[in-house]
């Protein structure tokens, strides 16, 4: 199983001034790279792959002596920044994500990817300190949950990425593959149909609802202060660098307040369920409505779902998602009339059919249980216990980076 443990850094002085270098490089490799692979294919339709651009890195970037403060760092880990780019090219062309841009160092996050050749053997994980790369004895804190797992499958470790938040903190996320299996206790319901909604956000077939935080709106006045107070500070003024992070940080918390809710939803529905049913939202047309895309920004749908997908998957529970066409909302749930006529603001409404009075949302579930049971009876193919696109993404890093490096030359 992959699991990555994310860690918080505590540099002294001149590892930060070590690690802004490294990430700075990094950025500027594949900068360099990407401006290369566009050049090249639009003016000789040459798609350059990894031994072309690896070539372009040892030949043109590191042996210039425009460039020399290259050599300061491990050439293995600036390759990561070409693997990187042809990652963000295959997903370009097979998943349909945006074509890959140039990073800048005013980007929310600044990351650099180690090898595992990077990672030093010797780290000691139930300590405060490990080594990387060129990075010697930096101190870290973690749970002494993290601190034993890391330790114990320390052999497992395939990467780990640095980051760096806009906050100015750093992190350190390590990529762990291990033989743990997580076992939860024997759920109280075989199936459950959840409904992802604005007003409340899951809302299950049971009845159970989990609230919406509602932390945009609910701390508009503290965020409008932060940014006014920002916007007054001179360009350039140490003053203004320090409004900046003072907001960052509170993004920032709220962020980590929002994770924390999602992670407890999560853990709650696999807790008492051996099999969710939801609809495979469209999220991205849906922020198209302007009415509705700062309510469903705040919400997080698509990472409540990855979320959802890859505790299921460790925790040995099925996830099923239902078409997401399917009129979840306007069917009744006892007689299965539908209802053509309702509207996004009946919150109640009652069957002309069979005279049941509906809670809308609650019975958008009870539909989506019925429909997943009924995909399973008739066993018809379903999204049902597929790899989660955090661990197929992590897998493909995984074999990216453990290609021979000879490659590049």
């Amino acid at each position: 199983m992959l699991k990555a443990i994310k860690i918080r850094l505590y540099p002294n002085n001149e590892q930060e001034i070590y690690i802004n270098k490294l990430l700075g490089s990094y950025r500027f490799v594949y900068n360099q790279c990407l401006d290369k692979k566009i050049k090249s294919y639009t003016e000789n339709k040459v798609n350059l792959g990894l031994k072309d651009l690896g070539n372009f890195f040892h030949q043109d970037l590191t042996k210039n002596p425009e460039y020399n403060w290259l050599n300061e760092h491990n050439t293995k880990v600036l390759k990561q920044s070409v693997i990187n780019l042809l990652d963000s090219y295959k997903r370009f062309f097979v998943n349909g994500t945006g074509f890959p841009k140039f990073k800048s160092k005013r980007d929310n996050n600044q990351s650099c990817r180690f090898p595992l050749e990077s990672i030093s053997k010797r780290n000691d994980y139930l300590t405060n300190r490990l080594s990387l790369s060129n990075i010697k004895n930096i101190k870290f804190k973690t749970s002494d949950k993290y601190h034993n797992y890391l330790n114990k499958y320390k052999d497992g470790i395939k990467s780990a990425t640095l980051s760096k938040t806009k906050a100015g903190k750093y992190f350190l996320s390590i990529l762990v593959d291990s033989d743990e299996i997580i076992k939860l206790n024997k759920p109280f319901n075989d199936f459950i149909g959840i409904d992802l909604g604005i007003k409340d956000f899951v809302i299950t077939s049971e009845g159970e609802t989990f609230e919406n935080l509602k932390l945009i709106r609910n701390n508009q006045k503290k965020l409008s202060k932060l940014h006014k107070e920002l916007s007054r500070k001179q360009n350039g003024s140490n003053n203004k660098n320090k409004a900046r992070i003072r907001l960052a940080k509170f993004h920032e918390k709220l962020n980590n307040i929002k994770e924390n809710y999602l992670h407890y939803v999560v853990n709650q529905l696999l807790n008492d369920n051996q099999v969710i049913v939801m609809e495979d939202l469209n999220v991205k047309g849906m922020l198209k409505n302007h009415n509705l895309a700062k309510s469903l920004q705040e919400l997080s749908l698509n990472r409540f779902k990855e979320i959802l997908r890859y505790k299921s998957e460790w925790y040995e529970r099925d996830l099923i998602e239902i078409d997401r066409y399917f009129p979840s909302s306007k069917l009744c749930s006892v007689c299965g009339y539908k209802n053509t006529e309702l509207t996004l603001k009946d919150r109640e409404w009652i069957c002309p059919d069979c005279g049941t009075k509906h809670d809308r949302d609650i019975n958008a579930s009870v539909n989506i249980l019925n429909e997943g049971k009924r995909l399973l009876n008739n066993k018809i193919p379903i999204r049902c216990g597929e790899l989660t696109p955090l661990e197929s993404s992590q897998k493909k890093l995984v074999e990216l980076g453990n290609r021979n490096l000879n490659n590049f030359v």
